[in-house]
């Protein structure tokens, strides 16, 4: 009687059971289908910090376009500071090599003077007297020279004038006047009552260092004049950077103010490295038939060096941020890693990425909106 019973209570207990269980199961297959959906349409959020899936969605709408790391030389390019400036022997200072004061200026700076030109003009103290015994010397040299042609001269005499006349055009060649003009002033033909200062050569003032009226020493400057065609462009290696800089290489030049870039070889790199700097110099000579580099320009030169093939990319793909340069690589259908380079972003053409290897697959397009998301997920 008691079994009865309690088979009689068990029954519906087991029936209702089952039906929950039932009712479990139903209403767990909605659920489950709408997490799938949900993975499809949303990024991973548990891959590493630099590394993000996609989802199909999302990878369609950024439209992703790649290039491959390859093996290439690598062009690598060295700026070095430099500035413009005439060649030593294209260059010159005109000096007075008398005492006395500037008594006329005869051009400026910027004018362009031929070699020889009269650039000042300056009254000297000392200039009359010189003047006087050049021509007291010629004058006692023609009498000696007539006597000896009637046969009455003495030999010791004649001799004796021929060294003061000599005596008397040295005097006046050391103070820079040419023997051309030391004969006409001798024979009277010209006046000399200002030294006049000459171009050493031809050139363009650049300088001038004096005022009409201002006195003067013997040695002092009044212009610095210069050939500006062709001119060097002499820039600065530091000795770290010795070893990368050879005669004959190509290069690259631009300057502060010149409106284009210049092409040339570098044709001599200094021995000495100065102790200051701790540089030495590299020389580039240029055409300057323009006349648009100017003594004094700042410049860069940039030496091309090209280097044992290494893995490389276009510099283009290059992306930075706080921690450096990076580049975005794709290592699935769907997933991306931010992989820093080291390399130089501002860089042009090629750059090498040794921390890549040959054949990783790089993003090109659509990086900028990975890199949003990614960043949005940290």
């Amino acid at each position: 009687m008691i079994h009865r019973r309690f088979s009689f209570i068990l029954a519906p207990l087991l029936i209702a059971a089952l039906l929950l269980i039932g009712c479990g199961e139903q209403g767990a297959s909605p659920s489950s289908a709408q997490a799938d959906t949900t993975a499809d349409t949303r990024a991973d959020t548990t891959a590493a910090p630099n590394t993000i899936t996609l989802s199909d969605a999302q990878l369609q709408e950024v439209s992703v376009e790649t290039t491959t790391v390859t093996e290439r030389p690598v062009t690598t390019t060295l700026e070095l500071p430099a500035r413009v400036r005439p060649g030593a022997d294209q260059q010159a200072y005109v000096t007075t090599l008398v005492s006395g004061r500037v008594e006329r200026l005869r051009v400026s700076p910027g004018d362009r003077v031929r070699q020889g030109a009269v650039m000042a003009d300056v009254a000297a103290p000392d200039l009359s007297g010189m003047v006087a015994g050049l021509r007291q010397a010629r004058d006692e040299l023609d009498r000696q020279r007539r006597l000896d042609e009637r046969g009455v001269a003495v030999e010791k005499n004649l001799r004796a004038a021929e060294r003061q006349w000599q005596a008397a055009r040295q005097r006046l060649r050391s103070i820079g006047v040419r023997p051309g003009r030391i004969q006409r002033v001798a024979t009277g033909q010209e006046d000399l009552s200002t030294l006049p200062l000459e171009a050493p050569l031809t050139g363009v003032v650049l300088d001038r260092m004096t005022v009409l009226g201002a006195p003067v020493a013997q040695g002092e400057k009044l212009y610095h004049i210069a050939d500006l065609q062709p001119i060097r462009v002499v820039a600065r290696v530091f000795e770290q950077s010795l070893d990368q800089v050879q005669e004959g290489q190509s290069v690259t030049i631009t300057a502060s103010r010149a409106p284009r870039t210049y092409e040339g070889i570098i044709d001599r790199v200094t021995p000495q490295v100065e102790e200051e700097s701790r540089a030495a110099s590299a020389r580039v000579v240029l055409d300057n038939t323009e006349g648009l580099l100017r003594p004094g320009m700042y410049a860069t030169v940039r030496v091309r060096r090209a280097g044992a093939p290494q893995p490389a990319l276009p510099a283009d793909v290059l992306l930075t941020d706080a921690s450096g340069t990076y580049v975005l690589v794709q290592e699935g259908p769907r997933t991306f890693r931010r992989a820093h380079v080291g390399a130089d972003a501002s860089a042009d053409g090629t750059v090498a990425v040794p921390s890549l290897s040959p054949g990783t697959e790089v993003v090109t397009k659509g990086a900028y909106q990975i890199v949003s998301a990614l960043n949005q997920r940290g």
